[in-house]
């Protein structure tokens, strides 16, 4: 098959999006399938100027930036013209590639920023495949985009039945909220999924490192501040601790301002964006991995493609119990749960790591046994083939 996958992502950066997207892409290569990324626009996540070329190939895989850039317009209007451009350009790749591409795949689409695709790809009738892994119409917020992209979430839900021949879900809440509006038969749950041979020539420091890690978006659902203060609380017992944030921050002023006003500048370490590449290497360098998501619905919808990285390391996972996290994993035999949006629990959980150092060490092993056993990507690859023949015979 030739796929064409769009994505409103940058590429080389280690996010959530970019861990599963490739993941997949390298498994349908592997299986003489032909895949082609197009990037809609660059993201605040390529502030650091991550990716350099705006279209080629890189560990295999063909990747094009629709806009022509890979860097991200200030203004407002600057990134609007560049989204537009990137739109006028998808339309038509696919109309000039009509006869060439099978199927077309759309990550996280929302009608806001793809209709055109829908409806190119509607009028030039090449079966469409969407994968949703979480829920903007969940998310509780103020921000006008977030209202509009809220509103749009609960169109693309009926807009589907039109364009979309297969869903592909990533938990049982989103499987529960589409099911409403399309038939069951074409909908598949795909869980948050992990490239485990990323993990294999890095290597687990087995001494004490004392260092605590969290890697992931920095947005309002993975309550940085209750991290802070849990790690605040745990430096009582534990003075010699050091918390490491990996990755990009947006709201790296606050997050500053907050680690100062508990005073605890010494004892911590930024990283800024790191690459793809970067992310098993960052993650050895600690001995506790923390995901500490809020106990809102939008946590619930989506499953954290991050906590599958941290599973795969081998290192002891403490993680707030939300979405379908209980499904796979079980408290203190695989990972360690506290209640979200409860920062003394975490602080308290933190502790007990150091104290029952052995224990927790085997609580990580029997956590890479379940990223091995219900996350590996290649487990799903055929899965994913499957739906995309499905479309594409319909």
């Amino acid at each position: 098959m030739k796929i064409a996958w769009f994505a409103n992502i940058d590429f080389q950066e280690g996010n959530a999006a970019n861990s599963r997207i490739r993941a997949f892409a390298h498994g349908l290569k592997k299986n003489d399938h032909q895949v082609f990324l197009f990037l809609l626009s660059s993201t605040h996540f390529n502030s650091g100027g991550t990716n350099k070329k705006n279209k080629g190939f890189f560990n295999g895989i063909y990747f094009n930036y629709l806009s022509s850039s890979v860097l991200r317009p200030n203004s407002f209007i600057g990134r609007t013209f560049l989204y537009q451009k990137a739109l006028f350009n998808a339309c038509l790749l696919l109309f000039k590639k009509r006869n060439y591409f099978d199927v077309v795949f759309l990550y996280n689409p929302r009608l806001v920023y793809f209709a055109p695709i829908y409806l190119f790809s509607k009028i030039l009738r090449i079966p469409v495949v969407i994968e949703k892994t979480e829920l903007e119409a969940s998310f509780k917020s103020s921000n006008p985009l977030h209202k509009i992209l809220q509103f749009t979430d609960k169109l693309d839900a009926r807009f589907y039945k039109y364009f979309c021949k297969q869903l592909i879900v990533i938990s049982d809440k989103l499987f529960d909220h589409y099911k409403v509006y399309l038939p069951q038969t074409i909908i598949t749950k795909i869980p948050a999924v992990v490239d485990l041979q990323r993990f294999e020539d890095s290597g687990k420091n087995k001494n004490k490192l004392f260092t605590v890690g969290y890697l992931g978006s920095f947005a309002p659902k993975d309550n940085i501040n209750g991290i802070l203060k849990a790690f605040q609380k745990s430096l009582n017992n534990i003075s010699n601790l050091k918390l490491s944030l990996i990755g990009y921050d947006p709201n790296s002023q606050i997050t500053s301002k907050n680690i100062n006003s508990l005073k605890l500048g010494p004892y911590i370490n930024q990283t800024g964006l790191i690459k793809y590449d970067e992310v098993p290497k960052k993650l050895y360098e600690c001995d506790l991995l923390l995901l500490n998501r809020s106990g809102d619905s939008y946590s619930h919808y989506g499953f954290p493609t991050k906590l599958t990285e941290y599973l795969a390391t081998g290192i002891p996972v403490i993680c707030s119990n939300v979405g379908n996290i209980s499904t796979y994993l079980e408290h203190n035999i695989s990972a360690y749960f506290v209640e979200p949006d409860n920062y003394e629990e975490l602080g308290t959980a933190i502790i007990e790591r150091y104290t029952r150092y052995e224990e927790f060490n085997n609580l990580g092993e029997n956590g890479k046994k379940m990223a091995e056993t219900y996350f590996d990507h290649n487990l799903f690859v055929p899965v994913l083939e499957s739906i995309l023949m499905k479309a594409v015979k319909k």
